[in-house]
């Protein structure tokens, strides 16, 4: 034994993780964003902070919140909001350029423990995973925002493990998984070598979806690493899940996304899905005006599909 430390604490003394969040009217959730990354007990990593042309107070917020803290912040203000998609990888260059091994995408409306970030990179350390999450609560709560999650093949989406399940353990062990939104994944930098980065097209919603397909494909190994925890604030800058620009976007990405990646059997199914939630759900949860929205964003998702292939 003679005083060998564990891999997994020699490991984090050796790498530097860039820490990608994207910002846009997130004024009211930055600072405790800002206070609980300060408080993390492995300190190697930068903050790259990339401000969509925030309307609000974002910006200016964030730089007084850099300020504050004992950590590396680089802030970088675009002239226009290019979505989530294109803003993550604008981070995510600038960190592979300042030779980060690790990527952490990160959503800014989290509140972390002091250990989410140590914790999430041990386990990715100790099952040689290529991507990790932590476990997600909604906020305040004890309520789980997933665990964990998976592909879904009769509507071409995805599922959360676990969601509004209070937790008793039932998510405590570590497993292999398909899919997890990017709200806060650390990636191997060998990732983006091998698939590439987001797919700016998307804008925002599916982007994720996109990339975590592509890993799949690839034979990429995500784990979910349950020791690691945050909560979150869910849709800050969006509206929530029923504001038009969600209905709109949704649809769009949805109908993009399985063009792409799905063959044509599939593609049927998703088509088929879509219309029957169309005519016997939607219209008791969505205005007319948003059921209209949901068929200009299939239509535009096609476009895009075609406009991709041309180019």
């Amino acid at each position: 034994m003679g005083g060998t430390r564990p891999l997994s604490v020699i490991a984090l003394e050796q790498v530097r993780i860039g820490i990608v969040t994207v910002l846009y009217n997130s004024e009211n959730v930055l600072e405790d964003f800002f206070r609980t990354l300060d408080r993390q007990t492995y300190r190697d990593f930068i903050l790259y902070v990339i401000d969509n042309h925030s309307p609000d107070n974002s910006l200016d917020r964030a730089r007084e919140l850099a300020a504050t803290v004992r950590f590396r912040t680089e802030i970088i203000a675009e002239p226009e909001n290019w979505g989530v998609a294109k803003g993550n990888n604008i981070g995510i260059v600038r960190a592979l350029a300042e030779g980060c091994e690790y990527v952490l995408l990160s959503n800014n409306d989290i509140v972390l423990e002091p250990d989410t970030l140590e914790k999430i990179y041990i386990g990715t350390v100790e099952t040689n995973a290529d991507m990790a999450v932590p476990k997600i609560y909604y906020y305040g709560t004890d309520l789980i925002w997933q665990a964990g999650g998976h592909f879904t093949y009769y509507n071409g989406a995805t599922a959360h493990e676990g969601v509004r399940q209070k937790d008793r353990g039932q998510y405590d062990r570590p497993r292999r998984i398909s899919y997890a939104p990017t709200c806060f994944m650390l990636i191997r930098k060998a990732v983006f070598d091998e698939i590439g980065l987001m797919d700016e097209r998307y804008f925002v919603y599916y982007d994720d979806t996109d990339f975590l397909w592509r890993a799949k494909k690839a034979h990429k190994k995500t784990m979910y690493i349950p020791g690691s925890r945050l909560w979150h604030k869910e849709s800050v800058s969006t509206g929530g899940q029923m504001s038009d620009f969600t209905v709109y976007y949704m649809a769009r990405n949805r109908t993009y996304f399985s063009l792409k990646n799905h063959g044509l059997l599939q593609r049927c199914i998703v088509a088929t899905y879509g219309l029957l939630h169309d005519v016997f759900r939607k219209p008791f949860r969505l205005t007319r005006k948003q059921r209209e929205l949901a068929r200009k964003g299939r239509r535009d998702g096609h476009a895009l599909f075609k406009e991709s292939r041309i180019r």
